[in-house]
């Protein structure tokens, strides 16, 4: 008999939907947290779940505790707290922050750009280079790099700044279809130029965010290539146990 996988407890979707909000700006550090009595009416839930989905929140350092004010969104909340599980997720992350497009062009790929695409070195594609940052920032969160398939030329000069993922707009404007998305993630020092427009040390920590975009026959139409200084952002995953039968 197949083993069912269990449901999420109710206290960790009322943790994941207020995590969203927070993700989302509708919390913003310093504003109240809704009581337990509202949360309680709102989602029609116990006491003692909401009060666990609160412990959770506050265990990852999203909601605190202050004196005469009673709980509140943290203050030092990372710029941007991600957990990437699916497309939904990733399109979420956009809507929380807007890209700044500074730069567009061809370019050829370099040994190591044509290494992370799978493709060959000296290949004509086309180079987009922009910033993100969340609603409110003065600093950048994040430096991205872009490289589009030449088949997708005609739709580059159309991609606009904004909330809407350069992937989304290409799947909008040229009916390309993303089947599955690759990401890698990796420790980095910044570079001189990334640390001037991040305004950061030079080899400050980073991540290096790596996603390759596929269409369903499996070719890669857009790779997206982001670094983040170590205190901007925070990656979660979350697994789930699960116990198997012989």
């Amino acid at each position: 008999m197949p083993h069912r996988r269990p449901a999420e407890p109710r206290y960790a979707r009322l943790a994941a939907q207020l995590r969203d909000e927070i993700r989302g700006g509708h919390l913003r550090p310093g504003d109240p947290v809704p009581t337990e009595s509202a949360l309680t009416d709102r989602f029609g839930l116990s006491r003692f779940t909401v009060r666990a989905a609160l412990k959770q929140l506050q265990d990852e350092g999203l909601i605190t505790r202050r004196r005469g004010s009673g709980t509140v969104i943290a203050d030092d909340t990372p710029a941007l707290r991600q957990s990437f599980s699916d497309l939904r997720e990733i399109l979420q992350y956009a809507a929380s922050s807007s890209f700044l497009i500074q730069d567009r062009g061809g370019i050829r790929l370099s040994p190591a750009q044509a290494r992370d695409l799978r493709r060959p070195a000296g290949e004509a594609w086309h180079h987009v280079t922009g910033v993100r940052r969340m609603a409110g920032a003065t600093e950048a969160m994040a430096l991205t790099d872009v490289f589009i398939h030449p088949r997708l030329s005609a739709h580059v000069p159309h991609l606009a700044s904004g909330h809407e993922t350069l992937f989304s707009q290409l799947q909008r404007l040229a009916g390309v279809r993303v089947a599955t998305i690759t990401q890698e993630l990796q420790a980095v020092a910044a570079t001189p130029a990334q640390a001037a427009l991040l305004h950061i040390p030079r080899r400050a920590p980073c991540l290096r965010i790596l996603r390759l975009y596929r269409d369903p026959d499996g070719e890669i139409f857009e790779m997206s290539s982001s670094v983040h200084p170590g205190d901007r952002y925070s990656y979660a995953v979350q697994i789930d146990g699960q116990e198997t039968t012989p």
